[in-house]
């Protein structure tokens, strides 16, 4: 099999000829895979995201020899939009994303400052809102996707629109809205509505334009789960946030199949989930990301007897101690294990369990890889 059917077998719970691999590089750890493979002529900073995750060249994929090539969204602009010297800078909704160093000499994007934190429902009428119609979020999108399906046959995950409830928490800053969902809910829903309808609006404007070669849309990050609990109660999801939440991913199914029956829409969200993956099945989620090994109550084995032949799972390799911290050994048994649970049946896209930080070397992800593809050929017989 090529990349694409293993994908596309592996996403349909039919067991490929070996599970398939992915990773999303964040641009520190792109700059060291760089130096791994001995790719020093590709571009220093390619396009980089809010959370400093890259679009990762063809050449540096094929040569790690992962199965799935990420197209990042492409961001609007309004009269927000703004970048400064020092490399922060105001996103078309409003929000200033602060460029902050950590340790090591890396550096992150912290939000500050949210824009609607004192607003109330008739400010929403008359705020300045990102334009969903505004063609910089296409522009190159259809040559770029054909140059993979001419040069590769790697499967395609793309990201168009953006979140519903994390976009709401940014814009009014997180102790406020967290308290919006339990005593102003009227303001809640006005907000999350406002912005359903414009990521809708992004997502229909992009998949008219190339929805056909996108085999997974992977839909923006929704966080709902901490380490050892969810974000917010189940009843609050439910009541709340998931009407909207439901409403922009059966749209976004709906406007993607209408293009290519056979694509997934994949879901990413963090954490301790799992008292929510009944909900996300019933609102058409096929793929849940990243599958956090070490989150409470996200048991691999016990994941998969409960819903591994209604969703697939993508991720699950632990990134919190095993990639950065871990001996080879240890790697090596953390793939083997994930394999051993997620896989039988098809249904498992192997990757790191988020976007990949600084504190994991190449050389590991190298190695993660390679386990990949020696242990997990199908038939399983670990």
């Amino acid at each position: 099999m090529n990349s694409r059917e293993r994908v596309l077998a592996a996403v349909n719970h039919q067991e490929p000829d070996r599970v398939p691999v992915d990773m999303v590089l964040t641009i520190d750890v792109y700059r060291d895979m760089k130096k791994a493979l001995n790719l020093e002529h590709l571009p220093d900073s390619p396009r980089m995201g809010h959370w400093t995750d890259v679009q990762m060249p063809l050449e540096m994929i094929q040569a790690l020899g992962t199965d799935m090539y990420y197209i990042s969204p492409r961001s609007g602009t309004s009269v927000h939009s703004k970048k400064f010297d020092d490399g922060s800078f105001t996103d078309e909704w409003g929000c200033y994303w602060k460029k902050t160093a950590i340790d090591g000499g890396h550096f992150y994007f912290e939000l500050q400052n949210p824009p609607l934190a004192k607003a109330t429902i008739e400010d929403l009428k008359t705020y300045q809102w990102p334009n969903p119609d505004d063609p910089i979020r296409y522009a190159g999108l259809r040559e770029e996707m054909e140059e993979v399906r001419a040069q590769t046959d790697l499967a395609i995950l793309a990201k168009f629109g953006g979140a519903v409830f994390e976009v709401a928490t940014y814009m009014r800053g997180h102790e406020r809205w967290y308290m919006d969902l339990v005593n102003n809910q009227a303001f809640a829903h006005a907000l999350m509505d406002k912005i359903c309808q414009i990521q809708k609006r992004i997502n229909e404007c992009c998949m008219n334009e190339v929805g056909e070669y996108v085999d997974i849309l992977r839909l923006s990050g929704e966080d709902l789960g901490m380490q050892d609990r969810t974000l917010i109660s189940p009843k609050s999801f439910r009541n709340v946030v998931k009407p909207h939440l439901q409403e922009l991913w059966r749209h976004a199914k709906a406007t993607l199949t209408a293009k290519n029956p056979a694509a997934k829409i994949m879901l990413h969200s963090c954490g301790a989930v799992k008292p929510f993956i009944e909900d996300l099945i019933e609102s058409g989620v096929d793929i849940l990301d990243p599958v956090q090994p070490a989150a409470k109550d996200m048991n691999r084995y016990e994941l998969k007897q409960a819903f591994g032949d209604r969703i697939v799972f993508h991720g699950n390799i632990d990134i919190q101690n095993i990639l950065p911290f871990g001996t080879k050994e240890e790697i090596k048994n953390e793939v083997i294990d994930a394999i051993k649970a997620l896989a039988p049946g098809g249904g498992f896209l192997m990757a790191p369990a988020h976007n990949v930080q600084s504190d994991v070397s190449a050389e590991n992800l190298i190695y993660m890889v390679q386990c990949a593809k020696e242990f997990g050929q199908y038939p399983i017989k670990l």
